[in-house]
């Protein structure tokens, strides 16, 4: 915890020290001017946080060289026809060679799919066929259980008959009842 806040108190310190040299003002010996700015927070708390923000900004070229602001880039000569020519061809030749490179992967990878494919062995057992004894006895119990429940759909169906038949009678009767109340 010590160190932590010597840490702290040393990136505090260092960040307010650049920030009361930044207006400090120049040219040095013809070095630029110098001139930047710096901003620091720090706050500490038993939970233990610190921020600074620093940004500079420099001038010149320094060395008694005179005061533009922004480096200066030399000037670069145009291509000629034949140098245009060539970086043309270069550049076709590299996307004909990227185009041959492509293929060659797919086709290399193509290949390896059909060898891997070819590779993978034989399964361990062939599916086999029910016997037909076997198959003739699967065949008896299906049709034993369909006939069993088209017989119990018929039961259902019936009881369906008789509660709707009781059900009108009820109706007739509630009905009669009311109107009998009524009266």
């Amino acid at each position: 915890m010590k160190k932590m806040i010597t840490l702290a108190a040393a990136a505090v310190l260092a960040t307010t020290s650049m920030t009361a040299s930044a207006w400090w003002g120049g040219p040095w010996n013809g070095l630029g001017d110098g001139f930047g700015n710096g901003v620091g927070d720090g706050s500490f708390s038993m939970s233990f946080s610190a921020r600074s923000r620093v940004s500079g900004y420099g001038d010149g070229y320094g060395y008694q060289h005179p005061y533009y602001g922004y480096g200066a880039y030399a000037p670069v000569a145009p291509l000629t026809e034949e140098q245009q020519k060539a970086m043309a061809e270069q550049q076709q030749a590299y996307a004909e060679q990227q185009a041959k490179a492509m293929q060659a992967a797919v086709e290399a990878q193509r290949k390896f799919a059909e060898q891997y494919a070819s590779a993978q062995p034989a399964p361990a057992f062939e599916p086999f066929a029910i016997p037909a004894d076997v198959q003739a006895r699967q065949d008896a119990m299906r049709k034993q259980m369909e006939d069993r429940r088209a017989e119990m759909m018929k039961r259902v169906e019936a009881q369906r008959a008789a509660a709707e038949e009781q059900r009108a009678v009820l109706r007739k009767e509630i009905e009669s009842q009311r109107q009998r109340r009524d009266i």
